[in-house]
């Protein structure tokens, strides 16, 4: 298994990912740290009671037009300034 550096990452990433995607692990390595870009199943991601409360409320929310809507940074930097 060979260690990519960021650069080689982001000029294969769709290399990267096809090798993850068929099972390999790829390597990165960034100013001496290694990360691994791995394929995960829906089996392997969980959903704790309380995200899925909060999942829940969020999508009532948006539902019932509650929900701020960003559609630029300067919307969305106004909102967070506003708060």
């Amino acid at each position: 298994m060979q260690a990519l550096s960021v650069r080689d990452y982001r000029n294969n990433l769709a290399a990267s990912f096809d090798r993850a995607n068929k099972g390999e692990t790829v390597i990165i390595r960034r100013r001496g740290q290694l990360f691994a870009l791995t394929s995960l199943g829906s089996e392997d991601v969980t959903i704790s009671p309380q995200l899925q409360k909060r999942i829940d409320e969020a999508r009532k929310a948006y539902r019932n037009g509650k929900c701020i809507s960003c559609k630029t940074p300067k919307d969305l930097t106004d909102y967070l300034d506003s708060l």
